[in-house]
Order: C-alpha cells, then sequence, then structure tokens
C-alpha cells in the first residue's frame, strides 16, 4: 500500500523488518543521536540512577552519537563550566568520537553545517527542535533525557508511527525570506497544536524556490505546532547542501502517491500578509497592520530558526541605508561559526555595526533568558523561537514574534511597521 514519509521512514528503520502504518507500534533502529549541554545527564546522572556506578559502561557506536556543547559557550557560570567539564571527561572515557566542544553555535544547525545527519535518516536529540533536520528530508525529533539514555546503550527507541499533514506551499519565492511568516500565518489559521502528534510533509510549488535556510525554519518550528516530524521531500537543493558537506552515502525518503493523509492544507505565499506573533503564544496571530505603533525597546535575529544567513542578510540589507533607531537595542546572533564566518565573508557584519546593530557570540543565548534580557514593561520584537511570558527575564516584558525583515524593519523604525515601507527603499 501507498505510505506517507513517515511510514516510509519507519518501515525502514523497523527492527522486526515489517512494514508498518500510522499508529503502529514498533522498535526502530536509531540513524543518529544528538546530544547538547545536557549529555551530562544521560551519560552520567541518569545512568547512575539506572544502577551504573561510574556512568555508562558504554555506547551502542561510538560514530553515531554526536556531542555539540551548545546554550553555554562560552559558559556563564561555574555551575555550567564545571557541568561541560563532565561532559568531557565523560566523552573521552566513552570514546565518542565527534564532540564539538568549545566552537559556539547552536548543536543544530552544527549538525547540518558538518554533515552530521543525512536525507532518510531516523535521528533523535535532547532538544525539541531536532525537528529542524527534516529540512534536508531527514526523519528527526526530540526526546527526553531518559530515553537518551536508552538511545545511547542500546542505538534504538519505541515509536507510534505519526499520521501525517500535508502542507503544500504556493506560489513564488520574493526576494526576502518568508519562512516566519508561513509558520505562523498555519498557526494562526489552524491553531498551534493542528499538527499535534503528527509528521508534517511539505509540498507545493513554492517548496523547490525554498532555500535549505527557509526550509530548517519551517522544519524546526514543526514543534511549536506540535508536530513528531516536519519532512521536506529531497531535490536538487537538497542534494547540493548535503554533498557539499558530506561525501558518506545516504538514501532520501519520498512519498508514494496515493499515501493517506489525515488532512491537507494549502497555502498561497502570494497572498500572504506579513505577520506577528502577539504576547505570549505562538498562535497568537495578528497582521502587522494590527499592530502598528507598537513601541519596540529591542528586536533580536538569531536561534536555530532563525539565525541564518538568508535571515542576517536580509537585516543587512535594511541597515544598509539605514541606522537602528534611538532607544532601540538590535541584537544579531549568528545560528553557529560557520554562518558567522559565511556573512564575515559576505561583509554582512560590517554592514550590520555600521547600521548600529550588535552581532554577537553564535549560540542559543538570544533565544532564552541568557542573553539581551529585558526590563519590566519593555517590548521586544524577535526573529527567535518562542515568546512565552519571562522568555527574556521580565514576566511583565512584552514578546513578538515575526520574521526576520519585520524585526528588522522594526529596529530602523522604533516601532513596528508594515516591512513594504523599508522594502521600498532597499
Amino acid at each position: 500500500m501507498a505510505q506517507t514519509i513517515a511510514e516510509k521512514l519507519l518501515t525502514r528503520n523497523n527492527l522486526k523488518g515489517e512494514e508498518v502504518r500510522a499508529g503502529d507500534f514498533l522498535e526502530a533502529r536509531i540513524d543518529g543521536a544528538m546530544c547538547h549541554y545536557h549529555a551530562s545527564e544521560p551519560m552520567h546522572d541518569m545512568a547512575i540512577e539506572a544502577g551504573f556506578e561510574n556512568g555508562l559502561p558504554e555506547v551502542w557506536d561510538r560514530d553515531r552519537i554526536f556531542v555539540l556543547l551548545d546554550h553555554h559557550q562560552p559558559t556563564l557560570s561555574q555551575k555550567l563550566a564545571d557541568e561541560n567539564a563532565l561532559v568531557r571527561r565523560e566523552v573521552e572515557r566513552l570514546g565518542i568520537r565527534c564532540f564539538h566542544d568549545s566552537e559556539p553555535g547552536i548543536a543544530h544547525q552544527m549538525m547540518l553545517d558538518y554533515g552530521l545527519v543525512r536525507p532518510g535518516e531516523l535521528v533523535v536529540g535532547n532538544d525539541s527542535h531536532t525537528l529542524g533536520y527534516g529540512a534536508i528530508n531527514a526523519g528527526a525529533t526530540g526526546i527526553t533525557r531518559a530515553d537518551m539514555l536508552y538511545v545511547l546503550l542500546f542505538g534504538e527507541l519505541w515509536f507510534q508511527v505519526p499520521h501525517s499533514v500535508k502542507i503544500h506551499l504556493n506560489g513564488t519565492q520574493p526576494d526576502y525570506p518568508i519562512a516566519k511568516d508561513i509558520i505562523l500565518q498555519l498557526a494562526g489559521l489552524y491553531g498551534e497544536d493542528f499538527a499535534q502528534g503528527m509528521s508534517i510533509e511539505y509540498a507545493g510549488s513554492l517548496v523547490p524556490q525554498l532555500s535549505i535556510d527557509s526550509r530548517v525554519c519551517l522544519s524546526t518550528h514543526g514543534v511549536e505546532l506540535g508536530a513528531k516530524f516536519a519532512m521536506f521531500p529531497a531535490d536538487a537543493t537538497t542534494e547540493s547542501f548535503v554533498k557539499s558537506r558530506t561525501g558518506k552515502p545516504y538514501e532520501p525518503l519520498a512519498a508514494d502517491t496515493g499515501a493517506e493523509y489525515a488532512r491537507e492544507i494549502i497555502l498561497d505565499v502570494d497572498e500572504l500578509p506579513f505577520v506577528v506573533a502577539k504576547p505570549h503564544q505562538f498562535g497568537n496571530i495578528a497582521p502587522v497592520d494590527e499592530v502598528l505603533g507598537t513601541r519596540i525597546h529591542q528586536a533580536q535575529i538569531g536561534s536555530c530558526a532563525n539565525g541564518h544567513y538568508e535571515d542576517i542578510e536580509i537585516a543587512a540589507r535594511v541597515l544598509k541605508k539605514n541606522k537602528v533607531a534611538k532607544g532601540v537595542r538590535f541584537i544579531i546572533s549568528p545560528a553557529s561559526q560557520q554562518v558567522y564566518l559565511q556573512c564575515l565573508k559576505a561583509g554582512l557584519i560590517e554592514t550590520l555595526i555600521e547600521g548600529g546593530a550588535q552581532v554577537i557570540t553564535p549560540g542559543c543565548g538570544i533565544c532564552q533568558p541568557r542573553v539581551g534580557f529585558l526590563s519590566d514593561r519593555e517590548v521586544c520584537i524577535t526573529a527567535t523561537t518562542r515568546n512565552f511570558r519571562g522568555r527574556k527575564g521580565s514576566q511583565s516584558a512584552e514578546i513578538y514574534l515575526g520574521g526576520p525583515l519585520t524585526v528588522a524593519a522594526a529596529a530602523v523604525a522604533g516601532e513596528i511597521v508594515n516591512p513594504k515601507e523599508v522594502l521600498r527603499g532597499l
């Protein structure tokens, strides 16, 4: 029978070698496991609680476990420094070969930068935004630390095959990134739980036009819609990206004609307005025209969803002819050192700094209450991942989510504006 991408993925990795359908339970072979700064818990603390006196006695495959110390590079406290030191000791003791230690950046972006994940693979990570690898046709999902302990020992994990929702994106890609507006619009139209426990498959005439950066944004935000996976088909763009980073073989996945979907959604991006998520919920969506004139104190571009080259490039384009408004802190954080280097070579960093932006160390800090805290009643507009109350410090601060062009336009205006006003001058 015809299968969706998720059904094919889990059939391929089913330890019993049997075909599975949506709703089936199975034990699946894991192709790769991503551990970030929480690695100390499954490798050491939880392993001791499970009865291993000195931590994990061994790991299932030293070449398929990827440890990347993100979130806290450079470390911000003695406690974090001690935790990172523990991870270093455990990685050496267990003989794990892939270890990115003192390199600032976001683990998810680094997994892609270094070709550690490939199309058609089943990859798990101890972070909710692991879904982002679906941009290159991988089945990727976040798991608990207890599940990661099991994966590190055995290289397998149980799954229930998710039902799938197919999202057709039709229209033409403009000369600026719109992925954030797409995902916010979907949340606004259908609710931020419309893909709860499901696998999202992207299709439609827009997909071949989307950069990997845009696909990563859409796949990463699958978790904000409740999804288990969020996957794109493999195409020439995928192949070019992957083969420039790894020579290892891979076998992409494609849905069969006639595969059954729990739901199909069609979105025409040519009619897509610029939108924002108002405080304090991802699905609290409004067109920017409804919040025009909202005074801002801080603007941000970064995170695993929007810290990519194209997100930073549009900000540099805006600041080429404009300056950050007085009283606004415009903070930009590349998703990884590789993205940072790409921006440097393209001359973007100089433009950003001359325009009044602050470019900070790559990493997750910009997305969380670690960098750029907000004071009481301050307002921030950000192209990061989440806007719940207290995400950036003060419980009375307000956070709006928007695309990088919307954020950059607000940074130079000092308030939320329709980015079309800025586009006319670019």
